[in-house]
């Protein structure tokens, strides 16, 4: 949970970040697992540096990905990596009040677009 925060805080939520892939993916003899890449700045480094973190959800339970074609790429209201109970959200842009976090899954399923319920999580910096 410690490592989650560090990584929201130094990169603000990745708002005005990027969402370089999303992805979902089998390992032999595992459950389904999804990860999302991110291009965001570290704010913990003075100057405009830029990198790419890697979000991984195991043992994913459900994930939706309403997006059109034509959608641009960027974060606009941020991202969100939030636990609930035993599982964990990475909840990306979603339309919810005054820019408050979700309450709950059941607000995620209504308002979000781009999300993914599992109980694992993984956070990476990765090099360019």
């Amino acid at each position: 949970m410690e490592q989650v925060s560090k990584v929201s805080e130094a990169f603000h939520r990745f708002e005005d970040g990027l969402i370089l892939s999303f992805e979902f993916f089998y390992l032999p003899n595992e459950p389904l697992a999804a990860q999302v890449i991110f291009h965001a700045r570290d704010h913990r480094v003075k100057g405009n540096v830029w990198k790419k973190v890697k979000v991984i959800v195991g043992a994913v339970e459900e994930l939706s990905a309403k997006v059109k074609g034509n959608q641009f790429n960027s974060i606009c209201s941020g991202v969100r990596i939030l636990k609930f109970d035993d599982v964990w959200c990475v909840e990306i842009d979603g339309n919810y009040d005054m820019d408050a976090d979700p309450t709950s899954l059941a607000q995620i399923r209504e308002d979000g677009e781009l999300y993914i319920i599992g109980r694992q999580i993984t956070i990476l910096e990765i090099a360019d």
